[in-house]
This record gives structure tokens, sequence and C-alpha cells, in this order.
């Protein structure tokens, strides 16, 4: 009798233990983000210009740099020719001009990196949309991120798919 009463419940138990094995047929694909970021079309033109940015601005602040190291130079050679006054006055002007430097160059460097931003959300938008348009067409259920991935099938994998895709539709991202 017991045994019956135990065998009632082992028939209920394992069938609630195995439904996630039957039930698993889901579609998984996985894509690498950052590959497309850097290999697109879109996303190899935000590159070029923003290293074209960053050569012009390293330029033009070495060259400010070469001067006001001109600058500290000479200020110090005539530390011992001019009265202190005078020469406390060229130290305190050197140092606002040193400081103006770095605000510039801060600022510069948080431009780039806001326009970097910018256009990495602006890929990101159209990726996505493409992403769910494709998940649609093809009865996908998940798309996962390559870098979560321990071991994959590469057929899983779609990252050339949503380039090419991605190139038809997005040639360059536009930003000031």
């Amino acid at each position: 009798m017991l045994l019956i009463k135990y065998l009632k419940y082992l028939l209920i138990i394992i069938p609630i233990f195995f439904t996630n094995v039957v039930q698993s047929n889901d579609k998984i694909v996985y894509i690498d983000i950052n590959f497309v970021m850097n290999n697109s079309l879109a996303g190899k033109s935000v590159k070029i210009k923003l290293d074209k940015m960053n050569k012009s601005n390293t330029e033009k602040f070495k060259k400010i740099e070469v001067n006001l190291k001109t600058k500290e130079s000479k200020i110090v050679s005539q530390k011992k020719i001019l009265n202190e006054n005078e020469y406390i006055k060229k130290v305190d002007s050197f140092k606002i001009e040193v400081n103006d430097f770095n605000l510039k160059k801060q600022k510069a460097i948080n431009e780039i990196n806001l326009i970097q931003n910018n256009s990495q959300k602006k890929l990101t938008a159209h990726l996505t949309t493409i992403l769910t348009d494709y998940s649609k067409k093809n009865s996908i259920d998940y798309i996962l991120t390559k870098q979560n991935i321990i071991i994959g099938r590469s057929e899983l994998d779609i990252t050339n798919i949503i380039i090419e895709i991605l190139d038809s539709k997005i040639k360059k991202i536009k930003f000031k």
C-alpha cells in the first residue's frame, strides 16, 4: 500500500522535472557586437572621423605645449633679472595660461568622448532595429552576445549576416 502511494507521487513528480527538457526547442543565435561596431561601414566611418579629430587635437595641443615649455624656461631664466613682483606676475600669468590650456585640452577630450558615445548610441539603435526584424523573420527566440558564450557552434553566429544588413541600410553615422 505504501509502495503504491509513493509510486503515484513519483509518477506525478517526474513529468514536472522533465517538461523543461521536452519544451526547449527555442532557436538561439549569437552575435559579436564589438566586431559589428568596429567592422561595419557605419562603425568604420565613426572610427575614421574620431581618429582624425584626435590627431588634429593632438597636433594642436603639442604645439601649444611646446610654446608653453619655451615660455616657462624663458620666465625661469628671467628670475634673476626681474624684480620679485614682476617675476611673480609673470609666473601667475603663466599659471593661468597653463590652466586655460589644460581646460581646453580636457574640453576637447570630453567633446570627442561625447561624440563617440552619441554615435555608438545611434549605431546601437539601428542595430537593435535590425536584430528585432531579423529575429522576427527567422523565428529566433534569443539573440545572445558572443561575449556571454563559452562554447557555441559557428552556425549560430549571425555577426556577418547582421553586418551585411547594417551595411546595406546605413553607411555612415552623422554627427557634429
